[in-house]
Parts: structure tokens; C-alpha cells; sequence
């Protein structure tokens, strides 16, 4: 079975909810209440244990880690979350330090295979292919380093700290930024499969300028590096350290209110109670939460309108590799979009996940059609059999993240930049969707390690 980009229509549930609110029972107290046991609420929860401050934490799900999450349950346990930790990542690293983790470098990446326009090309020999749409001066490069490439050459934030004081004519849209280079919308729309983030359109050239300053500073530093035995190690360790009972698995947020005397969040035939309240899941989450809050209103806007990247990941066991001598490593045409392989300790390949985001993952397809999806490029292109499948979705039917990460949308830095992390009244907000210097997992620590600042120092005047 063989299918475009553009062959299947996205469909929409909606989504229906009880009017009656359950009866509470039961009244926890805390010093602190932390929603989300991801890297923001887990270091948020450590530093402030550490100052005396009973915290109680309510995960949804039920595990620890939020959007860090190993699958030890197939063959090289690949990452379905955060991964490379660079080595400007100082909180990051001392956690870890502290708590005893190591890293390692990462598997070679090597080279890569495009496949487009049914075409199977050593991504050596794009630069001279028809298939490649790309004027003269960019035709050495393969779609997913265009924009990036393109943006380094004149990237006007100075340094990591100027991204939200930037000028407002800065603030706009990717499809933008590449119309007026001159590319054609051929082109354009190959760098939109490569985009991390959902389309051209809703995606701030802030946030690409943003990356290479940061990427720039990882880059001299040092090579990124991987946490060995997986990353989901890192908020496991991190919750081990914090005392018993602290962290309730399988407990739902399902409203939030801001009072004089402090927050009260409402679970299940429960109500928590609390002066202060660090709110570290994604706003995607956070908008299916009722939340009763001081302000003119604006939060929830940014709450209801903030963009997060849809991506479907499809984990495959390998039994066999391709019939030709390309890389493993992908890039392509069809809506399987990105393909990495998974490796063992020894190196050799043992996996390949498929990396599907933006409208391609938005598409309401099942599991079963997924891997016929991949198989049908895999297999009958270039002759790859697999048999252990996974899917791992980061989209808006995840209800626990609604999707991968966020991005800004055009517009929304120079209107909101700082609103994010603004806290209302005892309720404070943290995750990577609030940072300030980084993004990612280093951006979630850094959050969290601001609200929990920012709690001390209230509590201390009270």
C-alpha cells in the first residue's frame, strides 16, 4: 500500500464532558503543590525539599518523567524523548552529577538517503539531482538544513538573552522569511517536512534564531552527550531522592483555582490545598484544565493559543537491512517524513523510528496504518524488513502533553515573550514553555529552578 502526503483527511472527535462535579471527600495539605513530575516540577520539588517545604506532587500518568522517556522494551532502547544533554547544560549536568548518572557520546549518525519523487538518492549526490528544487546556491544542501543554513547567515539576536526584546518585524513567520529569499514553493514546501515544528506558517523565525544562538554556545562547548542507560534515568533519580509519598501517580488535575489563602487543585473525589502551587505541565495540557485565576485574561489566551508540534514516532525492530549500500538515516517525500536508526551497544543497527510531525501527524490515522505507512517505504523501497512496532504519540491525542514541545507562533514573542512564566497569585508556572535562556530539557530545568526561587523569596516576606 502506497500513500502521498496529501491522500488522507484529517478528522476531529470532539470531545464531550460531564456537567456534574464529584462530590470531595478528602483534603490533602501541602507547603507546596506541584502538578506534573516531569524535569520542572521534579527539580522545582528537589529545591524546595531541600528548604523545608513539604511538596506534594500530582502526576497524571503512571510514570515518572513526563516528555523523557526511554523504551527499554525494545532492542536499543531508543529515546522517545529528550535525548543529547550539551554541555552548556549546567543544570542539567550537576543534577545528574549529583545523583550519580553518567554520559556517554552518541552513536555516529553517518550518512543519509533522501528519497523523493520516488527516487532513492545518497544524499552525496542530491546537489546534481532532478528531484532538487533548490537554487544554485543551495543545492549542496539537503532540505533539512535549508532553513536553519539560511537563517545563520544573518541571524540578528546577538545572544541568548535578546530573542524577546527583538523587533517586532523580526517576529515573523517562517513561509515568510523563505518566500522572500526567493525560493520557490517546491522548495519551500520540502523545508516544511523537515521543520520541528507543526508548519512554516505558525512557526516564528524568532524561535530558529533562538536555536542557532544556542546551538552556537553548545557548539563550543563541546559535543552533546547521552545519559547513560537512557534519559528517563535522570527524573527517575531525581524523584528517588525526595521523601516518601511525596509523588501521586495516576492523580489528575481536574481544576485549579487561585485564592487569597493559597491554590487549590481538585483531583478526584479530592481537593489539595496548598499557599503555593508550581503548574509544570505543557499549556496543551494546562487548557483542558479549568483554571480560576487573577489577571486581565491575557494567560489564558496565550494558554488557549500557544502552539505545540505534533509528532507521531513509529519504533521498528529491525530483521534485516536494506537491500543497497545507503544509509539507514532518511529523509523523505512521503508522509513517513524522517527515519533514524536505533543502535546497539556494540554500534550495529537494531531499530529504525520514523519521525512524522506537523500535518502529517495531525492525520487521524491508527496504529495498524502507521506501520503499513512505514512499511511501504521501508520494505518496498529499499527492502528493510521489521517486525517489533511501537507507536509513540506526542500529538493532541495524547491528553498528558498534547503534543512534542511548544513553538512560538508568529507574533506571540514580542505580544507575550514574558507573559509565560508570570506567576497569579500562590500558582507559578514552569516547564520549557516558560524558559528563558534555553529550551528543551535544560529549559525545563531552568523553570523550575525559577519558580522554586520565586516561592522561597515570597515565603520569606510572609
Amino acid at each position: 500500500m502506497t500513500f502521498s502526503r496529501r491522500d488522507i483527511l484529517i478528522s476531529a472527535a470532539g470531545i464531550s464532558a460531564s456537567a456534574c462535579a464529584p462530590r470531595i471527600r478528602e483534603v490533602q495539605d501541602a507547603d507546596v503543590l506541584i502538578i506534573g513530575a516531569g524535569l520542572s516540577g521534579l527539580h522545582a520539588a528537589r529545591m524546595l525539599n531541600a528548604e523545608g517545604f513539604k511538596v506534594a506532587i500530582l502526576e497524571a500518568s503512571t510514570r515518572i518523567g513526563g516528555r523523557m522517556w526511554s523504551l527499554t522494551d525494545l532492542p536499543g532502547a531508543p529515546e522517545a524523548g529528550g535525548r543529547q544533554v550539551g554541555q552548556s547544560y549546567a543544570r542539567i549536568r550537576s543534577s545528574a552529577s549529583d545523583l550519580g548518572l553518567e554520559f556517554e557520546p552518541p552513536m555516529p549518525r553517518g550518512g543519509k538517503t533522501i528519497i523523493a519523487q520516488n527516487e532513492i538518492i545518497d544524499a552525496r549526490e542530491w546537489a546534481t539531482s532532478a528531484a532538487n528544487p533548490f537554487p544554485e546556491t543551495l543545492r549542496e544542501l539537503t532540505p533539512d538544513t535549508v532553513l536553519l543554513r539560511m537563517a545563520a547567515k544573518n541571524n540578528p539576536l546577538a545572544d541568548q538573552y535578546a530573542w524577546r526584546e527583538a523587533a517586532d518585524h523580526l517576529d515573523i513567520s517562517a513561509r515568510s522569511f523563505l518566500q522572500d529569499a526567493g525560493l520557490s514553493e517546491e522548495a519551500i514546501d520540502l523545508c516544511e517536512i523537515s521543520l520541528n515544528a507543526n508548519e512554516l506558517s505558525s512557526y516564528s523565525m524568532l524561535n530558529a534564531w533562538r536555536s542557532l544562538v544556542l546551538y552556537e554556545i553548545d557548539r563550543q562547548a563541546g559535543r552533546s552527550e547521552n545519559i547513560v542507560g537512557g534519559s528517563q534515568r535522570l527524573p527517575e533519580a531525581m524523584a528517588s531522592t525526595l521523601p516518601e509519598g511525596s509523588i501521586h501517580l495516576g492523580v489528575r488535575a481536574e481544576a485549579v483555582s487561585v485564592e487569597r489563602s493559597g491554590v487549590e487543585v481538585r483531583t478526584k473525589n479530592k481537593a489539595w490545598r496548598a499557599p503555593y502551587c508550581v503548574c509544570s505541565v505543557p499549556f496543551a495540557t494546562l487548557r483542558n484544565i479549568p483554571v480560576t485565576m487573577p489577571g486581565d485574561g491575557r494567560l489564558d489566551m496565550l494558554i488557549n493559543e500557544m502552539p505545540y508540534t505534533q509528532i507521531i514516532q513509529i519504533h521498528l525492530s529491525l530483521d534485516g537491512l536494506p537491500n543497497d549500500d545507503l544509509p539507514l538515516r532518511m529523509w523523505t517525500d512521503t508522509p513517513i517524513e524522517r527515519v533514524f536508526p536505533t543502535f546497539d551497544r556494540s554500534c550495529e543497527p537494531v531499530g529504525l523510528y520514523c519521525w512524522i510531525k506537523g500535518v502529517g501527524a495531525s492525520m487521524a490515522l491508527s496504529d495498524e496504518v502507521w506501520f503499513e505507512l512505514a512499511e511501504s517505504t521501508l520494505l518496498q523501497r529499499r527492502g528493510i524488513r521489521a517486525t517489533g512496532r511501537k507507536v509513540v504519540r506526542w500529538d493532541e491525542s495524547n491528553g498528558l502533553s498534547g503534543g512534542a514541545y511548544m513553538h512560538w507562533a508568529p507574533g506571540q514573542i514580542s505580544k507575550w515573550g514574558a507573559l509565560a512564566s508570570e506567576p497569579r497569585g500562590g500558582l507559578y508556572f514552569a516547564g520549557e514553555h516558560t524558559s528563558y535562556l534555553h529550551t528543551g530539557m535544560e529549559g525545563a530545568m531552568e523553570s523550575g529552578e525559577r519558580a522554586a526561587i520565586s516561592i522561597m523569596e515570597k515565603s520569606a516576606t510572609e
